[in-house]
């Protein structure tokens, strides 16, 4: 996306002489703290999650040849676990290079051998952005490919070809200055208008701005970039309009896929679909974009209603038709004479009066109930006493026949 170091940027439409539009002002102003170049922010602390080394490596010349592969961007839902996996699967810890602050977005880069390097970008979670809240939503759970970029020289004059092969183009021109005052300057084109997202490359010049790769860890040999994409598709015609190379185009389902040395061996990133940059504030000057399909909504799916047991007889309490209520057992001590049922409504003069009976005769019972109980306790008393007499008469009986 931008170089390396610290420093304040703008940006500007396509094109860009000396002397500023009144085009290129307006950019300026709509990109103007929404790019910061990514370098160190204020408030990172670079040292902390950086390499060892303070300095890092020592500078490294390289050839820049034209219209090759430049980089690829991988993503992650966030930044220092990206790098710690990254670290563990190649045994290279790759550098943070900064923020872009109106994007929402940190990265980290690593070198490859030669002239091509990959980024690593994961949402900012201090300074909101774009960019950021779409990795957020996208359901990342790991380093995925996002997108990919050609170096080429010629950006601000390939608008009009893209334009002819269907692309809708937007051109991005960023300025910016060293510590020393050395002015800078690069550019990305971005390619709208098509079904692939990030499986169409954008293009970037890196004009007279630093590379990536002179400064950035190595983490070994690049081994190939494989691009698949339906036959059909106009990513075909625009590789060969270009003539880029140092990747692989096949027609096929759409993919992508990296794969490098290391030191700990060979390691593959691909996927079959990937988000891609997309620069905000270019629909609101250029409308609505023709050859993109609609981002389709999740399809809103209604619960299932639950089954309903079926009830029987009428739902009024009055005319529902219960059955007979289960037959209970008595309790041990169950006295049928003395249930007693109490009516809801006062009863009539003539159920008091067959209640009043009911009670009388129910006392007359008791009544004659335990006059038989006393008379019984009264025989029995009289019972034993009679025994008790006639053993002492048969005690003196037996006494005189001894004496005799």
């Amino acid at each position: 996306m931008s170089d390396s170091e610290d420093e304040k940027s703008a940006a500007s439409g396509s094109g860009g002489g000396e002397e500023e539009s009144e085009e290129d002002k307006a950019m300026k102003a709509l990109l103007e703290g929404f790019v910061d170049e990514m370098g160190a922010d204020e408030d990172d602390d670079a040292s902390s999650s950086s390499s060892s080394s303070d300095s890092g490596p020592d500078r490294r010349e390289i050839d820049l040849p034209d219209n090759v592969l430049d980089h690829v961007v991988l993503a992650a839902p966030e930044l220092e676990p990206a790098m710690i996996e990254f670290q563990e699967k190649t045994g290279i810890e790759p550098r943070i290079s900064g923020a872009i602050k109106g994007l929402g977005i940190k990265t980290a880069r690593v070198s490859f051998e030669g002239d091509s390097f990959l980024e690593i970008i994961a949402p900012d979670p201090e300074k909101g952005g774009p960019i950021g809240t779409l990795l957020r939503a996208s359901g990342l759970t790991g380093l995925k490919p996002f997108h990919w970029a050609i170096r080429n020289s010629k950006t601000g004059d390939l608008t009009g070809d893209f334009k002819k092969l269907g692309y809708t183009p937007d051109c991005i021109s960023m300025f910016g200055a060293r510590e020393d005052g050395t002015p800078r300057k690069w550019e990305m084109l971005y390619l709208y208008g098509h079904s692939l997202k990030g499986l169409c490359p954008f293009f970037i010049n890196w004009d007279n701005s630093d590379h990536p790769c002179e400064s950035m860890p190595i983490v070994g040999d690049l081994m190939h970039v494989k691009v698949t994409a339906p036959a059909d598709d106009k990513i075909h015609k625009l590789i060969a309009e270009t003539g880029s190379s140092g990747f692989e185009l096949e027609e096929g389902a759409a993919n992508f896929e990296i794969k490098f040395d290391s030191p700990e061996g060979e390691v593959t990133f691909s996927a079959n679909k990937m988000i891609g940059f997309r620069f905000p504030g270019f629909e609101d000057e250029c409308g609505p974009i023709e050859g993109e399909e609609e981002e389709e909504m999740p399809e809103f799916v209604m619960p299932e209603m639950p089954e309903m047991l079926e009830v029987g007889g009428n739902y009024d309490d009055s005319n529902a038709d219960l059955g007979e209520p289960p037959e209970l057992p008595p309790p041990d001590d169950f006295d049928p004479e003395e249930r007693v049922f109490e009516a809801e409504d006062e009863p009539e003069e003539g159920e008091k009066k067959k209640k009043k009976k009911k009670s009388s005769d129910k006392k007359e019972k008791k009544s004659k109930k335990e006059g038989k109980e006393k008379k019984k306790k009264k025989d029995k008393k009289k019972d034993k006493e009679g025994g008790d007499d006639e053993d002492e008469g048969a005690g003196e009986a037996s006494e005189g026949a001894d004496e005799e």
